[in-house]
Formats: C-alpha cells, sequence, structure tokens
C-alpha cells in the first residue's frame, strides 16, 4: 500500500487526513501487528462508507439523547 492511495481515498472524502487519526502504513514488518491503541482497517470498508468504529462516549450520548447518526 501506498501513501499515494490514501491520499486519494482522503480526497474522495473515504478517509480522514493522517492529523487527525493518526493512520500509518505497515512497513516491512514479518507479522503485521497493531500497536495499543490501533484499530486496524481495510479500504474496502472505507469506500462502501463503514470507517471507524464510534467511540463509545458518543454512542452513550446518541443513545440518552435518542438520535441516530
Amino acid at each position: 500500500m501506498r501513501e499515494l492511495v490514501l491520499k486519494s481515498f482522503i480526497a474522495k472524502g473515504f478517509l480522514p487526513p493522517k492529523e487527525v487519526v493518526h493512520w500509518r502504513i505497515l512497513g516491512r514488518e514479518e507479522s503485521a501487528q497493531p500497536r495499543p491503541n490501533e484499530v486496524v482497517s481495510f479500504l474496502t470498508f472505507h469506500e462502501r462508507g463503514l470507517g471507524y468504529p464510534v467511540h463509545w462516549f458518543l454512542r452513550g450520548l446518541l443513545n440518552e439523547w435518542g438520535l441516530e447518526l
């Protein structure tokens, strides 16, 4: 995966900018393991509008107020 591909996803609105969510591209690791506090995501998910999981606090607020995203 190249950063150029991810930048095209940002331009299309499928992926937030790197400065916002601090995404990274896997290097040449033998075994790809997420670091603590990282979420693994696939580009095909973003293409179909699935994105990142919502924070538990936001889910609680939405539930309390009876709202949906």
